[in-house]
């Protein structure tokens, strides 16, 4: 029995939800997009510093802004399937993914 058929014996919206967010994540590693970005982010290493700055400017974004960004840039989620899973409009999940944009900008631009 699969996930989303025992979830579906639950809470439908919530089912719904879960069906959703697994169709974001592609679940075949080899063709995910974390996978694809794995394999070629391996080929050129940025420096472990770069990597250091990057994790600080995401932990320092509100919980909410973080999850919009990688819903929508690592993960390629439409912003209308980023606005249901976070019970948002859409107008205020893309003003979430633009502050973290800009955070991370200014976070890279300091660290210069």
């Amino acid at each position: 029995m699969g996930v989303t058929t025992v979830l579906r014996n639950g809470n439908q919206s919530e089912a719904s939800q879960i069906d959703r967010l697994l169709r974001l994540i592609d679940m075949d590693p080899m063709h995910s997009t974390y996978e694809r970005l794995r394999r070629e982010l391996a080929s050129r290493q940025p420096e472990p510093a770069v990597w250091l700055g990057l994790l600080d400017a995401l932990d320092r974004l509100p919980a909410d802004a973080r999850l919009a960004l990688l819903l929508s840039d690592v993960f390629e989620a439409s912003i209308d399937d980023v606005a249901a899973l976070l019970h948002r409009d859409a107008a205020a999940c893309r003003r979430l993914v633009d502050e973290a944009h800009e955070r991370i900008h200014a976070a890279a631009a300091t660290r210069k």
